[in-house]
């Protein structure tokens, strides 16, 4: 295997030196691309609670609300790796700019509609702004601090996101209650207002290698993966109320695999294919990707798991359940600042694996039965897995060269969205299964009990590896010790 390209710090535009900002500065003049990212946090998480009130105004059924959730995620997971070419070509601040117009222009549609399938489209759009605010909003931070002054910016920035995930189902619930649901999305106009003007401020970077224009771009990569992923995404989500073996979940599935395979294909000919094999090569950003990903669902089992308990389990209606589920997500929103700082102590790829084992546990305590316990458990696990996410987003920023940020970053997207969603439908099917239809304390515990297994299991495989230097360039010797 080819070594790792040693990143390189900085932003990889010819630039006149600069000197060193104040580390209160390094965070501040971050702050307005952590708005972008609070925009995309705030928006998903405030939703959930406004749709009662949005099937009210328009007596729509299940499914149709379904899609207002799922059409969010499925452009989000098929643009993200189009939107990370996107930035390298025509710079992120840009990318992020038009991303955010997207987000707000689409939040307007949403607002104003006059049913649910406008919603629907609009929420297609949104994804489509959130795909380019996201790995690009990381690329800026990336290739405008140095190695030393990195953790500590991604930290804080992700924790500014992270209170879109604290706040977004309380301030959800609220304005669907009192001044109605569609204030959920005219909030999203002033904070992408104020991200947008901010970030045109902050200093702009490139790819050089990734062509001069959008012509350049790999269209047909582009087409092939929205496809594959889109399919792909459609049918997993068609699974709860088709089943495995219906042939529109089924056959969808499998063509969505086709069309990635045909994008696989694609990149391998292509003159500035979307996703380099240099990346694929890189033992450390596989690690971050792959561990990433399984620790990010992780935070999935939470959710599903605390959402049956809380509703079905224990009888609380949905507001109540928000509100006891804030301590999870609470946990989430304080992550980031953490790993931030831990990652300027230790490697990303330790921290990734100490946090990917304490998740485990985090997750094994929500078997408790007394509420205040449990809510405890719920902020245990919440904090572990968001720190989890946090040391993989940040650990990609520091083993890939910042010119290849974006990329990276926008890669990382496509299997935490596409297989989010699969562990989803996987871990509530396996609950209803266990319960012969119906959420019991039987099936919850099984889920929480196996996933901890798994991720414990994945931790310590990962600290042992990286305790070996499997993720050390070659030729780089290893720190002596006392």
């Amino acid at each position: 295997m080819a070594s790792i390209e040693a990143p390189t710090a900085g932003n990889d535009m010819t630039t006149a030196p600069r000197p060193a900002p104040s580390p209160s500065r390094s965070t501040l003049r971050f702050l307005p691309v952590g708005v972008a990212l609070l925009c995309v946090q705030l928006d998903f998480f405030s939703l959930g609670l406004a749709l009662p009130s949005i099937a009210s105004a328009f007596g729509s059924s299940v499914t149709d609300l379904q899609w207002v959730l799922s059409a969010y995620m499925l452009s989000l997971g098929a643009f993200s790796v189009p939107a990370g070419r996107v930035g390298d070509v025509i710079g992120r601040r840009a990318a992020v700019v038009v991303g955010l117009g997207l987000f707000a222009g689409a939040s307007v549609l949403c607002a104003l509609s006059g049913g649910v399938g406008a919603i629907v489209a609009g929420r297609l759009i949104q994804g489509v702004g959130a795909a380019l605010i996201l790995p690009n909003a990381f690329a800026l931070i990336t290739n405008d601090t140095d190695d030393a002054e990195r953790p500590r910016a991604l930290g804080w920035m992700i924790g500014v996101s992270g209170l879109g995930t604290a706040l977004g189902p309380i301030v959800g619930g609220l304005l669907a209650s009192t001044i109605g649901w569609p204030w959920v999305f005219w909030l999203n106009i002033p904070l992408a207002a104020v991200a947008a003007l901010g970030t045109a401020r902050v200093r702009d970077s490139r790819n050089p290698e990734a062509g001069s224009s959008l012509r350049t771009i790999d269209w047909a990569g582009v087409a092939t993966v929205i496809l594959g992923l889109g399919l792909l995404s459609v049918g997993i989500d068609n699974v709860p109320e088709l089943g495995w073996f219906a042939p529109l979940s089924s056959g969808l599935i499998v063509a969505g695999v086709v069309g990635l395979v045909l994008w696989v294909l694609v990149e391998r000919r292509a003159t500035y294919p979307l996703i380099h094999a240099s990346l694929l090569r890189n033992r450390a950003y596989l690690a971050l990707l792959s561990v990433g990903t399984i620790g990010n669902m992780g935070t999935n089992v939470l959710i599903v798991t605390a959402t049956f308990t809380l509703q079905s389990v224990r009888g609380f209606d949905p507001q109540v359940s928000g509100l006891y589920f804030l301590a999870g997500s609470t946990g989430v929103a304080i992550a980031g600042p953490i790993v931030g700082k831990l990652c300027q102590r230790w490697s990303a790829i330790r921290v990734l694996g100490a946090t990917t084992a304490l998740t485990a546990v985090g997750l094994s305590a929500m078997l408790v039965d007394a509420l205040p316990l449990y809510c405890v458990a719920m902020f245990a696990a919440g904090l572990a897995g968001g720190m989890t996410f946090s040391a993989a987003q940040i650990g990609v920023q520091t083993v890939v060269p910042p010119r290849m940020s974006g990329e990276a970053t926008s890669f990382m997207l496509m299997p935490v969205v596409a297989l989010g969603g699969l562990g989803v439908v996987i871990v509530s099917g396996v609950i209803e299964a266990i319960g012969r239809g119906e959420p019991t304390p039987t099936g919850i515990d099984a889920v929480l009990v196996g996933y901890s297994a798994v991720l414990l299991v994945t931790g310590v495989t990962l600290l042992v590896a990286e305790h070996a230097g499997l993720f050390r360039p070659k030729g780089v010797a290893s720190p002596s010790r006392p």
